[in-house]
């Protein structure tokens, strides 16, 4: 169950860097101002980019559970690495 909840709260960050990168690769403008247009093969993907970045204003209510996620999988590591078995 823990581990479901893990690309749930990793979404929303996943989320702004695919608009970032899809942004990039088309030679787009995205900003928080409002949605640009950005003509893909003939369509207007600059209203989903938007949305797709404003997701990014959920990581930051979600910061500290990322977090714990990064030091739960850090302690995971470790313990594979090390062959620790604990109780």
């Amino acid at each position: 169950m823990l581990l479901l909840g893990v690309p749930i709260v990793w979404t929303p960050f996943l989320l702004l860097v695919l608009s970032l990168v899809v942004a990039r690769l088309t030679g787009c403008t995205v900003n928080e101002a409002r949605a640009q247009t950005c003509r893909v093969a003939g369509l207007d993907i600059g209203g989903l980019l938007y949305t797709l970045m404003m997701m990014g204003w959920l990581v930051i209510p979600l910061l500290p559970v990322m977090a714990l996620t990064l030091v739960g999988a850090a302690v995971a590591g470790v313990r594979a690495l090390f062959g620790i078995r604990w109780p």
